[in-house]
């Protein structure tokens, strides 16, 4: 529209509403008013009460969002904390025990893997045969250089060598072989020199190398329990060759000197046959010691490793005499309170062992107890994981009694 004609219009309209306004009385006007404040009011009162429980709907969710904080907060620090915590152990330098063990096919490092002493101490497991080890003891201690067959962090492996101050000591073979390149009893010396803390004790070990030690124990047991609950097989002892002038019980079983393992036996038939041996024997001048041959139905093995008990059948599927060459199959059979007598009280000797195994044999005149084996004994395979897992709580009780008291 053209401007007049709008203003025109404009005008229109106001008058329009003029006139309505002015057709009203004064008390409409009142009323109008009266139901607008009204309105309000309640339209107020209906928004505060639909708002009153949004505000604490709102309160709650500060809450819980307060709440979620605080506990973020405490949690953060505890992680932190723990953190701390850790580093400060994994600062602790780690306690090197040393485990004697020449067979490849056992995992010590594995066996103690995630095991700490009680005040978080890491220990660091080397894996070593004898042969693989020398030692040297000075004032703070005693120092082995080793060839490792495995070591717990990795970083060295046979043939590089490494030098380790020993802090505890698991001996699972014997420091002494049947031929002179296999006897590393200077090593055991130097432990024995720095008192190294092992299992089964350095003296023990020792004392356990050479026959005529190990029969006296057993001898000692016999005369305190009696010959009815320890029947040790009766043997003669000959310092030199030139001592056997006499011996009546034939067949009999010549051992020479500290050999084990079927090392080093003989079985003689006649007294001839043990004059010849002596000839023999005066090349090197060795003791030995003579018992009687037992035709065996089976042998016997009694294990204690711990508090553990274990008792083998062992049956000879070979065609020599020798169980250790011809063959032999091992059956578990049930420890009996005669066994567990054996092997409480030989678990005595040497002021105490840990790990033992009692050898028997059983033929016509019953049961004969022929030998005491320490520290070296074989495990069965099939029990292998179990048995050393109770020398590896063994080792960790120990060390924690010397390092963490």
């Amino acid at each position: 529209l053209h401007y007049p004609l709008r203003r025109q219009r404009q005008m229109c309209i106001r008058d329009r509403y003029q006139r309505r306004v002015r057709g009203r009385s004064w008390w409409s006007f009142a009323k109008m008013k009266k139901k607008t404040k009204k309105e309000k009011t309640e339209k107020l009162e209906k928004y505060e009460k639909k708002d009153k429980p949004e505000k604490k709907d709102k309160t709650e969710k500060y809450e819980k969002f307060e709440k979620k904080d605080k506990t973020e907060k405490f949690e953060k620090k505890d992680k932190t904390e723990k953190h701390e915590k850790k580093e400060k152990l994994s600062t602790k330098p780690a306690k090197n025990v040393i485990v004697f063990d020449g067979d490849v096919t056992h995992d010590w490092c594995d066996m103690f893997s995630g095991y700490t002493l009680k005040d978080g101490t890491p220990i660091r497991i080397v894996q070593a045969s004898w042969i693989q080890v020398s030692a040297s003891v000075i004032d703070s201690g005693c120092l082995l250089t080793v060839q490792p067959i495995r070591e717990s962090e990795g970083k060295v492996v046979r043939p590089a060598t490494l030098t380790v101050k020993p802090d505890f000591v698991l001996v699972r073979n014997q420091p002494r072989g049947p031929t002179p390149s296999s006897d590393r009893r200077q090593v055991l010396y130097g432990l024995m020199a720095a008192k190294v803390p092992s299992i089964n004790s350095l003296e023990s070990i020792y004392l356990d190398l050479e026959r005529p030690l190990m029969l006296g124990a057993l001898k000692e047991i016999q005369s305190r329990v009696g010959k009815e609950k320890f029947p040790l097989i009766p043997f003669t002892y000959f310092s030199c060759p030139d001592d056997i002038i006499v011996y009546e019980h034939f067949p009999a079983v010549m051992k020479v000197s500290h050999a084990h393992a079927g090392m080093g036996k003989v079985l003689l038939q006649s007294y001839e046959n043990l004059r010849d041996l002596k000839t023999v024997l005066a090349l090197e001048n060795q003791y030995c010691t003579v018992e009687p041959y037992i035709k065996t139905e089976y042998g016997l093995r009694i294990q204690k490793v711990g508090h553990s008990y274990r008792a083998y059948k062992k049956l000879h599927t070979g065609s020599g005499w020798k169980s250790q060459f011809g063959g032999a199959d091992l059956q578990d059979v049930e420890v009996t309170e005669k066994y567990k007598l054996w092997a409480d009280e030989c678990a005595k000797c040497f002021g105490g062992i840990e790990i033992l195994a009692v050898d028997a044999v059983c033929g016509p005149e019953g049961e004969f107890i022929i030998e005491l084996n320490g520290t070296a004994i074989g495990i069965q395979p099939r029990h292998w994981k179990e048995d050393s897992a109770i020398l590896r709580d063994l080792v960790i009780e120990r060390m924690n009694k010397i390092y963490c008291s």
